[in-house]
């Protein structure tokens, strides 16, 4: 079994980009920029479970997630 491509697309001012993958379907996520939420919508299409937390900054500073 093949692994899908998985392109980022980007233009060269840089406004515009794209995240696509085909792998029999077609996934395709576009706009000004490409947020967490449409990788962990890619991610998800690839059949990976994705969790989203949110801790605060000084959680973050002292690396307790």
């Amino acid at each position: 079994m093949s692994k899908p491509l998985i392109e980022l697309i980007n233009c060269e001012s840089g406004d515009w980009k794209v995240l696509r993958i085909n792998s029999g379907k077609d996934f395709k996520k576009e706009g000004h920029s490409i947020s967490n939420h449409n990788w962990i919508d890619l991610l998800k299409y690839l059949g990976f479970d994705v969790e989203v937390k949110y801790v605060t900054e000084e959680e973050m500073e002292n690396e307790n997630y």
